[in-house]
Formats: C-alpha cells, structure tokens, sequence
C-alpha cells in the first residue's frame, strides 16, 4: 500500500518544471527550479507503458539544496502518475542507496537499482551530462 508521510518543510519558492517525453519510452524530466528560475535539481526517468516499467537515470539536488525534501518531492510526482507500474534506477552511490531505500519503505515499491527497467526504456538520459539531443 503506497502512503504518503507528511513532507519536511522547504522551501516555498521552489517550483518543479515537468517536461514529458517526446516518444513512447523517452526521457521525461522534472525540473527543480528555486525562486530565481535557477535550476537547483533535476530527475530524469522514463516511462513504458507497454510493460507497466519505469526507470530512474538520474536524480540530483544542488547541495546547499539537500536533506530539503525535494527530491523526495520530485520522485513522488513522476510516481504518483503512474501507480502499480514497475520502478527501477540506474547503479547507485551510497547516498542513493540511503535515499531509495527510504523512499522504498515510504512507498512500499521496489527500486530495483542497476536495472534497465525494460527492453522498451532504450532512449540516452536527458541529463546535465548528457548530449543535448
């Protein structure tokens, strides 16, 4: 059963910028943005709808930004319109792992980390290091 706990306070100013993909399986992004429109974190993840998967690439918070919530924030609106589907993430560091499994134990779902996802979740992420398309 996926339950949501009450956030931690942050930041009134911040807004999240929702770009969808452009095709089927394609990187979707949230943007974090601060009250300056400054881009302070990002998530990046795809989507198949055929295979009910979904895959985390990327997620990052600005330091002075972290332990706000907001990435919290980011990851439960891209799942939160998709429920019942399948999440993994790419490999993870140490402070990924803490975060995942927190937002696993919050969520009741699996972030499978170092998975594809799907054979439909192909597409590059679109992230701060990624080429621009």
């Amino acid at each position: 059963m996926k339950f949501r706990r009450r956030p931690p306070p942050c930041p009134q100013a911040v807004t999240y910028r929702s770009v969808p993909a452009a095709v089927a399986a394609g990187c979707q992004v949230i943007t974090l943005l601060d009250g300056g429109g400054r881009d302070i974190g990002h998530l990046d993840y795809q989507v198949c709808h055929t295979c009910r998967a979904a895959h985390v690439s990327t997620i990052a918070i600005a330091g002075p930004w972290q332990g706000m919530g907001l990435g919290r924030e980011a990851l439960h609106r891209a799942t939160d319109l998709w429920p019942g589907y399948a999440w993994s993430t790419s490999r993870q560091s140490a402070e990924g792992r803490k975060f995942f499994a927190a937002m696993a134990d919050e969520t009741g779902m699996d972030f499978v980390p170092g998975a594809d996802g799907c054979p439909h979740i192909t597409a590059p992420p679109r992230g701060k290091d990624a080429p621009p398309p």
